[in-house]
């Protein structure tokens, strides 16, 4: 279990949709359809993602011992090594079926939807603009969870900065370490943008979903290794 920050408030969904590539029929500026059907988020689980950037470990070292001279070495344990998590979260698509006043569809074929990839940039934390296949396809008049890693692990690995550790031992006596960490706290928002391929007509699709973060060194309780 986390310790328990204030997360970001959840952002209200802004949802935009557009065409390009392949064919342009049956665009409808920013109303959410294909030819046959109607894609829709539905929300994301976790609303607000909790993002642990690395977690330290420990590892034998020697350390300075026999206060007050410190002039002999023991081996202790000591939290100088770090892995770095990864962290997902769920984003819920619906996929409905266009139907006519009558109730009935408009098409005896409706169309599966390709996930074909999504883009994801940040508000906030972290720079550039990054791309990612997905390859999933959604039924028609279903709903399914798509796995989303908004931040991946050589994201982190590029925030991360060496900061001296300073190990004391149970006589006094100190011993520092350069170890990997990140130092802080930063709010932002992912800004994930989904590519869809209706399969039966190529139309093009894309959908804007944010989701807020908050990056940290975070601890898991109980794992007794936190530096800071």
């Amino acid at each position: 279990m986390k310790k328990a920050y204030t997360l970001l408030s959840l952002l209200t969904l802004v949802l935009a949709v557009g065409g390009c590539g392949g064919s342009s029929r049956g665009l409808s500026g920013d109303v959410p359809v294909f030819n046959t059907v109607i894609v829709s988020p539905l929300g994301s689980n976790p609303s607000t993602l909790e993002v642990d950037v690395v977690h330290h470990i420990p590892a034998k070292a020697n350390v300075r011992t026999n206060w007050p001279l410190c002039d002999q070495l023991a081996v202790r344990d000591v939290c100088i090594f770090y892995n770095i998590p990864s962290e997902n979260f769920q984003l819920t698509l619906r996929v409905e079926t266009i139907r006519n006043p009558a109730g009935q569809p408009v098409t005896p074929n409706p169309s599966p939807v390709l996930i074909r990839s999504y883009r994801i940039s940040f508000t906030g934390c972290i720079s550039g603009v990054y791309q990612f296949p997905v390859g999933a396809v959604l039924q028609p008049d279903t709903q399914r969870d798509v796995t989303i890693q908004p931040i991946t692990q050589d994201m982190k690995r590029n925030l991360l900065v060496q900061v001296p550790y300073v190990y004391t031992d149970d006589s006094g006596c100190q011993t520092q370490f350069n170890i990997f960490s990140y130092v802080g706290i930063c709010n932002g928002v992912a800004n994930l943008e989904l590519e869809l391929v209706e399969l039966n007509s190529g139309i093009v699709r894309r959908i804007n979903y944010p989701v807020a973060f908050r990056l940290s060194d975070y601890q898991s309780q109980g794992d007794g290794c936190r530096p800071f």
